[in-house]
């Protein structure tokens, strides 16, 4: 972005000089007054977009004025220091490293908006998209935030991308909604045309009445989706469906005459997706068996399901009653495998519960780390299940701890299911010879690269095409899972032995081809009861094992097995390996990231962090002495519950959704979440507490407020909102936050849930809270929650320092929390005071303030003896929480203050002064 704002300023400078006078202030106030009208405003505070735009307007225009076109080695020496600063203010503006630090709401308020306001003809600016840096991009963040400077840049300038067809493709399948939005290269641009008028039941019933006698018919129909088209091919190979590739042929072209599907035949391969008709059709006449059923008829008792995360290719189990169920609630309740449910289920919903399940489990997780939650997960009503759910690129997979052995299974039953098969990794997601995962310009042919590079098993000559390989790897993994059966709790180690290293061997071919495809992985381990597991030595010796035997499995170096690289030492192993020449410095990546969630499962933190390294440290004896140079692997143990995370958190659901938060708001996210969703004396919350507060919020703005996200996070589980409090005066605060108005006594009571006596106890712990305020009417005393405010405005430290300041002062260093990487090259710090000090590694990072005072807690603490306990019958003298709110702010000065010590005055009374 700098290289293209430095290349666009001489024509920016010359449309200012076609329009505008002589004087620079004068014509940068008047473009402001077109194109940033609230710049004048005075009764709000500027944001820093609006700040870094006002900025920039000021120094395009001085360079277009006052320097023109004359070089800066025949200026001043000032002149030439000036020339330089305002040229970088001019070329930094939105990326993060302009004078305020503004995001992409500066470059759109500021250079795309002067240049839509000046030119009658939008400037054409083409952009070359490199393919090997687009292919190679691990980061899908870093995208996401180029797609979204291109979609701003496309606002005020003709853009045009110049992209490979292979480019093209990875932006489809990585990137669909703003590929569909911007370029429209993905099928949805062909879908059945929305109409003004709504579908009624009877169009719909009357499209498929005469289908009662072709159950596969409508088993086609119900598999398909609105959004996402498929191929005949994945339909074919789909175990849901079961249906031949010519039959299918032939029940799409009749769904297609009666308006139920669209057919795309432009590509080599023909695609179909459900029309607006359709999809009214399967949700209002069929049903769970894909039995038709009258819309009159339709039951609304909890009986029909959702459809799974893209595709309806399974049903998960039945969730009888009108009431919503809590997500977690959701997934605890697995159903039998030994009756009717599914060994592997899809993560997903009825209508009536909390969507964002995909959303809630995949934001927590670090990338390439193992990351540990502290949460309450309750145990699934079978542990054996498996929950399976996936987007375009990522898939989540969500079990329960039940053993090494045990999990192992699961996860691999998940990975290699015939869900996984028939909507992930699917024919045309790997090719029918597995030519998809081939790189341009790839001269080791494909199955060599499986083999010897990604050393993918149970891939031999014969297994070359789809099926053959896929009829393979169904038939290992059928074996494999019958014998954990036989062998969980058996005393024949060798056995044992054989099945761990073979369930590692799927889990390590399975997670190499997701990642060959482009597909994220991650694995969210639930140990509902940690309590039990840290008591024990041998059960948490297990669970810190399985993941230092586990994880460093999942690895890769662009298309070699990082296991097999560092710690392979069998002869005949490693004479089957492609060669490679790593760089300098180089690292090897994680196939799947992982997340341990459970009640305190922090605290072993440690022990995870000592057994993996220990792990990690016994590479192959020639790399270890230097005779072989490999990559390095660190895999970071991160604490999820810390404030840097809960921050990163925030930050990627305003990415995804794209809300324009600014850092001032963010930050008191942050602590307004700490608040909420952590227990008392910590700077700890729990992220899926976060992520569903914000998702909650999103449905009343598409930029929710601070009360906005509590008044959601008041509707969560009272055990998980406000920890700090008692179960009844979280009630009580909750209620008041989702109320349109004041409450009294017994509306309070009644709304709550709560008696007489215990309202009496705990109004006290409620009104001391910030938003908590008591209101007359009608001669009687309500309760309602004010809006928070935000602290006042202080003039900036520069208010406080002398005109010249010492330039050689050091510069201000902000400190960053690390996460704890385990790995060959470095060993897991030492923390001899973790118990001491009180979770001093979850402490918040020290913030380097622009104002004093401006998001300080507290810039004058009162000095107090009252007793603050926030604890039951505590609460005699409670003084206010004013961390967001402070009453005593010190006046600023425009002078340096400088404090000195008086000496005491004895006064006439005897007392001092």
């Amino acid at each position: 972005m700098p290289d293209l704002l430095a290349e666009l300023r001489s024509h920016t400078e010359r449309i200012i000089r076609d329009h505008a006078t002589t004087d620079p202030w004068r014509t940068s106030s008047q473009l402001l007054g077109e194109i940033l009208p609230e710049w004048r405003t005075t009764d709000t505070r500027w944001t820093d977009d609006v700040a870094e735009a006002v900025a920039y307007t000021r120094a395009i225009t001085t360079l277009a004025l006052t320097y023109r076109d004359e070089p800066p080695s025949t200026l001043t020496r000032y002149h030439q220091q000036r020339h330089a600063d305002l040229t970088d203010t001019v070329t930094s503006i939105g990326t993060g490293r302009g004078p305020v630090n503004a995001d992409l709401g500066a470059l759109e308020k500021g250079p795309v908006a002067l240049h839509r306001e000046l030119e009658s003809h939008p400037t054409a600016l083409t952009l070359l998209l490199d393919g090997d840096a687009w292919a190679s991009l691990t980061d899908r963040r870093t995208g996401v935030r180029a797609l979204a400077a291109i979609a701003v840049l496309a606002s005020g300038f003709d853009v045009r991308l110049v992209a490979s067809p292979r480019v093209r493709r990875h932006l489809s399948k990585r990137y669909p909604k703003w590929t569909e939005c911007h370029l429209d290269l993905t099928a949805g641009r062909d879908r059945f045309p929305h109409t003004d008028h709504a579908q009624t039941a009877e169009t719909a019933w009357e499209a498929i009445r005469d289908l009662d006698t072709e159950p596969r018919k409508r088993r086609l129909l119900g598999n398909l989706d609105t959004e996402y088209a498929r191929s005949y091919r994945d339909l074919t190979h789909d175990h849901a469906i079961d249906i031949a590739e010519g039959t299918i042929s032939r029940y799409v072209l009749d769904l297609e005459d009666r308006e139920l599907v669209t057919v795309d035949r432009r590509s080599q391969h023909n695609t179909v997706q459900l029309t607006d008709l359709g999809q009214s059709t399967v949700q209002q006449c069929l049903d769970d068996n894909y039995e038709l059923i009258h819309p009159d008829q339709r039951r609304f008792d909890g009986s029909l399901t959702a459809t799974p995360q893209q595709f309806t290719s399974a049903v998960s189990p039945r969730r009888a009653g009108e009431e919503t169920p809590t997500p977690d609630e959701w997934v605890t309740a697995t159903g039998d495998p030994d009756e009717d449910a599914e060994y592997v289920q899809w993560l997903t919903g009825p209508e009536n519960v909390s969507s964002h399940l995909h959303e809630r489990f995949g934001t927590v997780a670090h990338d390439d780390a193992i990351t540990l939650v502290d949460d309450q997960p309750q145990p699934f009503d079978d542990g054996r299940v498996a929950y399976l759910s996936h987007t375009d690129d990522e898939t989540l997979v969500v079990l329960q701890w039940g053993g090494p052995l045990a999990t192992l299974g699961r996860l691999a039953g998940a990975l290699l299911s015939e869900k996984a098969l028939s909507n992930i990794l699917t024919p045309t997601q790997l090719g029918q010879e597995f030519e998809v995962i081939d790189e341009p310009g790839q001269t080791i042919p494909t199955a060599r690269i499986l083999r010897r590079g990604h050393q993918v098993g149970w891939y031999s000559d014969a297994e070359t095409t789809y099926d053959a390989w896929r009829e393979r790897i169904t038939t290992v993994r059928d074996r494999l899972l019958a014998q954990i059966a036989e062998l969980t709790h058996s005393d024949d180690t060798a056995a044992r032995s054989d099945l761990f290293e073979d369930l590692h061997g799927l889990i390590a071919s399975a997670t190499q081809l997701y990642h060959a495809v482009g597909i994220d992985l991650t694995t969210t381990v639930r140990v509902p009861d940690t309590g039990a597991l840290v008591s024990n030595q041998t059960r948490l010796q297990n669970l810190c094992e399985f993941l230092a035997k586990t994880a460093p499995k999942q690895s890769v170096y662009g298309v070699h097995s990082g296991y097999r690289m560092l710690f392979e030492d069998r002869p005949a192993k490693l004479c089957r390996r492609l060669p490679y020449e790593p760089d300098h410095d180089a690292t090897i990546d994680l196939t799947m990231s992982w997340v341990v969630t459970g009640p305190t499962i922090t605290e072993c933190h440690d022990e995870i962090t000592t057994t993996l390294s220990r792990e990690l440290t016994t590479v192959r004896e020639a790399i270890a002495d230097g005779t072989e140079s490999a990559p390095t692997l660190e895999i970071p143990v991160v604490d999820g519950t810390t404030y840097p995370v809960i921050r990163r958190v925030i930050d990627e659901v305003a990415m995804t959704h794209n809300i324009q938060w600014t850092p001032r708001e963010r930050q008191r996210l942050v602590r307004l979440c700490l608040r909420s969703f952590g227990p008392a004396d910590t700077s700890s919350a729990c992220p899926y507490d976060v992520v569903a507060s914000l998702l909650r919020a999103l449905n009343e703005s598409r930029t929710p407020t601070l009360a906005a996200v509590e008044r959601a996070a008041a509707t969560l589980p009272p055990e998980r909102f406000r920890p700090d409090l008692t179960p009844t005066a979280t009630k009580l605060y909750a209620t008041l936050l989702r109320s349109d108005g004041p409450l009294g006594r017994s509306e309070l009571i009644e709304q709550a849930g709560i008696s007489a006596s215990s309202y009496d106890r705990r109004l006290s712990d409620i009104r001391d809270l910030d938003r908590v305020t008591p209101v007359q009417q009608g001669g009687h005393r309500r309760w309602t929650t004010a809006k928070p405010t935000p602290h006042p405005k202080t003039p900036p430290v520069t208010a406080w320092l002398p005109e010249r300041s010492d330039p050689t002062a050091p510069p201000l260093v902000t400190h960053r929390q690390s996460t704890t990487p385990a790995g060959s090259n470095s060993p897991p710090p030492v923390r001899t005071e973790r118990d001491d000090r009180g979770r001093w590694d979850r402490q918040p990072p020290i913030s380097i303030l622009t104002e004093p005072g401006a998001d300080a807690d507290h810039t004058i603490r009162p000095m107090t003896n009252a007793n603050t306990s926030r604890q039951p019958n505590s609460h005699a003298h409670q003084i206010r929480d004013t961390r967001d709110h402070p009453t005593d702010i010190m006046t600023p000065t425009p002078h340096p203050t400088t404090a000195v010590a008086t000496p005491q005055t004895q006064l006439p009374t005897g007392g001092e002064q």
